[in-house]
C-alpha cells in the first residue's frame, strides 16, 4: 500500500490524467492534427503503466476478498465439526445415562422393598490403605453411617461419614469391613471382611463358617442381613474362589472375589445408597 502513496505513482497518474484530458478536449473542439497524435504517443505508456497498476489493485483487492470468502467458508465449516463432535458427545453421554437408567430399573424391580438414591462420585481415595469413594449425597439427602452402597454389579460398601452434602463410603475389602453372608447353593453362612493381604487382589476372605459347611469354589455369596446390620439380605457379594483351613483352629476360610471389581475403582461411574427396605 505504500507504493500507492509514492511520488512516482502520482506523478503518473497525473500525467495520464493530464493527457488524457488534453486529448478529450482536443477531440471535443474537433481539433485532430499532429499534436494531437503526438499527445496521443505520449500519453499511451502512461495509459499502459495506469492500466496495469489499476489490474494490479483489482486483483490485489479480489485476492483478499477470496480470502475473506475462504476464511467464512472454514469458520462455517469449524462450526459443523464442532456440531458433530458435540452431538457425539452428546449422544455418548445418553448412552451412558439410558445404561443407568436401565441398571437402576432393574435394581429396583428385583428389590422392590429398597428405597434407592442414586450418587455420583465426587472423589476416590484407592492406595495401599484405603478404597474409599465420596459422593454427591448427605443428610440433606437421607443418607445416614451405615446405609449400604451397592452397584449394579454388586455389594461396594457402607456410609461411614456423612456431611450436609456429601458422604464417605467404605468398601468391604477394607480391613475394618464385615458383612453377614450366605452361599446360595447350599445356604452355607459365614462373615465376610476385609484381609491386609487380600486387599491388593481386591479380595476378602469368608470366615466363620463351619467345619460341616457344604461350601465349594464357585458359590455365589449373598448378604444374610439381620438385625444390626448394615446390608438387607438378598445383595450380591461375590464369589468363592479359593478354600483353606486356619493353621491353628483349622476352622475353613474362603476366598470371595467381590462381584466389584476393587483393583480399579476409577471405573465406577454412578453407585446408589440403600437409603431404607423393609426386612420380610
Amino acid at each position: 500500500m505504500k507504493f500507492l502513496k509514492s511520488k512516482f505513482f502520482i506523478i503518473t497518474v497525473s500525467v495520464v490524467l493530464l493527457l488524457a484530458l488534453i486529448t478529450g478536449i482536443l477531440s471535443l473542439v474537433g481539433f485532430s492534427g499532429p499534436v494531437k497524435l503526438v499527445l496521443g504517443t505520449l500519453a499511451k505508456p502512461f495509459s499502459w503503466v495506469g492500466t496495469y497498476f489499476a489490474d494490479a489493485v483489482n486483483g490485489f483487492v479480489e485476492v483478499f476478498t477470496d480470502y475473506d470468502e475462504l476464511k467464512a467458508e472454514n469458520e462455517a465449516l469449524r462450526a459443523e465439526l464442532d456440531a458433530l463432535k458435540d452431538a457425539s458427545y452428546n449422544s455418548e453421554v445418553l448412552e451412558k445415562e439410558n445404561e443407568w437408567l436401565k441398571e437402576y430399573i432393574n435394581l429396583a424391580t428385583d428389590h422392590p422393598s429398597f428405597e434407592l438414591t442414586d450418587a455420583r462420585i465426587i472423589g476416590r481415595t484407592a492406595d495401599n490403605y484405603s478404597t474409599v469413594l465420596t459422593l454427591d449425597r448427605g443428610t440433606v439427602h437421607g443418607v445416614k453411617v451405615n446405609m449400604a452402597v451397592i452397584t449394579s454389579d454388586g455389594v461396594f460398601g457402607h456410609v461411614v461419614e456423612v456431611g450436609l452434602d456429601y458422604c464417605r463410603v467404605q468398601s468391604i475389602v477394607e480391613t475394618a469391613s464385615s458383612v453377614g453372608v450366605y452361599a446360595l447353593r447350599s445356604g452355607a453362612t459365614g462373615i465376610v471382611e476385609g484381609d491386609a493381604d487380600l486387599r491388593e487382589g481386591g479380595n476378602c476372605r469368608m470366615t466363620y463358617i463351619d467345619s460341616e459347611a457344604d461350601i465349594r469354589i464357585g458359590d455365589r455369596i449373598y448378604t444374610s442381613g439381620g438385625a444390626g446390620s448394615a446390608y438387607p439380605s438378598g445383595l450380591y457379594v461375590g464369589e468363592v474362589t479359593s478354600l483353606d483351613a486356619d493353621e491353628s483352629t483349622r476352622q475353613l476360610i474362603a476366598t470371595v472375589t467381590p462381584a466389584v471389581d476393587f483393583t480399579d475403582v476409577t471405573d465406577i461411574e454412578k453407585i446408589m445408597i440403600i437409603t431404607g427396605y423393609s426386612v420380610g
